[in-house]
């Protein structure tokens, strides 16, 4: 089959354009950035679509040459200024559907989610639910397909949820009693390919759950054991003060959190596995088997651990530079600043420009840390004037090198923490 993937460099488009690969079938990948798509996969077939403006057919019927099968797995958890849940997750998508309706391409596949349905109150929801309905009214072989929440390697709710387990405190919403039926990513990839091969579920929506309900807590401590850390130690917080902190997450962008996606887990996220196992004939793998089938690792335990440092390491040394930006030009005197550069022979005006020009850098710098537009450049520039500082006090005043309180010596720590954070600032 001739098959456009939409949204093929996510998670599940990634996993479904495996798959389908290994299956026989030629996929056209539709995806914002093709090329870093294929630095991955060299061979693939991509084309370039932006779903924040591809809103009309006429936009996609010229993609669709070809095509048998249209499979659409576009879909994001958290609204940025260039990314909206209207636009990625309801006009691109029913434009597409419209385009197929128009090209003749009868089989389409919907990838929603569980929980869109009339009456949702999440704008995630409410969008997947118009897209829905809208390819439920075409005269189309369509099949919606509404995943509960996805895990399997290489879902970033799953590294968050793991994050949290690991915690020596994990932090539950209302003590972690919501009800959730998570899927496993191969099930999900596994359905898609039933409905393809042996043409099941023609208008047809199908919930893709879990074989059953567990707690949210539950689904933690599962992810704990399977990372060797024992039991885990829950803090119960209402919901009242949850929703502020995660307001708070979702702004700093602290894993897959904001206050949407808490109130869709307060309302639970479950669904009978019958009609699953009646349309598509086979049973869905537990959380529990699933995590003793693949043995944790170590790299699993290190990231688990260290999830939640590259935002504290960023605070921090965001912080560090705004009070040193802010002591040079308000706070410590004046005078004495001048005389510390008068040590170095760096006197009268060169020294008054100096002492304010790198006082006003330390702050613009310390406060791009929290743009993640400007984040790389201002990593980039910081090590360059932490090195530039030290090897021009090096040269001046090398006896600083002796100071108790290790002035200069404390720069070789941050230069390897800067270095860190922008290796992981790229990898992400």
């Amino acid at each position: 089959m001739n098959i456009l993937l939409t949204g093929a460099s996510g998670f599940i488009g990634q996993h479904l354009y495996i798959r389908l690969r290994q299956e026989g079938h030629r996929v056209v990948a539709a995806i914002r950035e093709a090329e870093q798509f294929k630095m991955v996969f060299a061979d693939a077939e991509t084309i370039a679509v932006d779903y924040s403006r591809d809103h009309s057919a006429n936009a996609w019927l010229p993609r669709l040459s070809g095509i048998d099968i249209v499979i659409n797995a576009v879909g994001i958890i958290q609204q940025t200024a260039f990314q909206r849940f209207s636009d990625l997750h309801q006009k691109a998508p029913s434009a597409l559907f419209d385009a197929c309706e128009l090209a003749g391409v009868r089989r389409v596949m919907q990838i929603s989610a569980l929980g869109a349905e009339a009456g949702a109150t999440s704008q995630y929801h409410q969008s997947k639910f118009a897209a829905d309905q809208h390819l439920a009214a075409k005269a189309l072989d369509w099949a919606i397909l509404r995943p509960s929440i996805v895990y399997g390697p290489g879902a970033k709710s799953t590294g968050f949820f793991r994050a949290l387990a690991a915690l020596p405190v994990t932090p539950l919403v209302n003590a972690g009693e919501q009800l959730i039926q998570p899927v496993h990513i191969d099930d999900l990839v596994t359905a898609v390919i039933v409905c393809i091969e042996e043409e099941l579920a023609v208008k047809a929506e199908i919930d893709l759950v879990g074989p059953e309900p567990l707690s949210f807590k539950a689904y933690l401590q599962c992810q704990r054991q399977w990372l060797g850390l024992g039991d885990l130690r829950p803090l119960s917080i209402p919901y009242r003060l949850a929703r502020p902190l995660v307001k708070m997450g979702g702004l700093l962008k602290i894993g897959p959190v904001n206050s949407e996606s808490l109130d869709m887990l307060i309302q639970g996220n479950t669904a009978p596995v019958a009609p699953l196992v009646e349309h598509l004939g086979f049973i869905p793998r537990s959380v529990e088997n699933e995590l003793k089938r693949t043995p944790s690792q170590v790299a699993d335990r290190w990231y688990a651990g260290l999830y939640f440092m590259p935002g504290v390491l960023r605070g921090c040394i965001a912080l560090l530079w705004i009070m040193t930006g802010l002591c040079s030009l308000l706070l410590y005197p004046e005078v004495k600043s001048l005389d510390i550069l008068s040590q170095a022979g760096i006197e009268g005006v060169p020294a008054t420009l100096s002492l304010y020009m790198g006082g006003a850098i330390d702050l613009l710098l310390g406060l791009a840390m929290f743009s993640n537009r400007w984040m790389k450049p201002a990593l980039i520039g910081q090590l360059l004037l932490t090195v530039t500082y030290t090897l021009i006090i090096s040269c001046l005043l090398p006896e600083l090198w002796l100071h108790p309180f290790g002035p200069v010596t404390k720069n070789l720590p941050l230069i390897t923490a800067t270095l860190c954070l922008l290796v992981i600032w790229r990898k992400t």
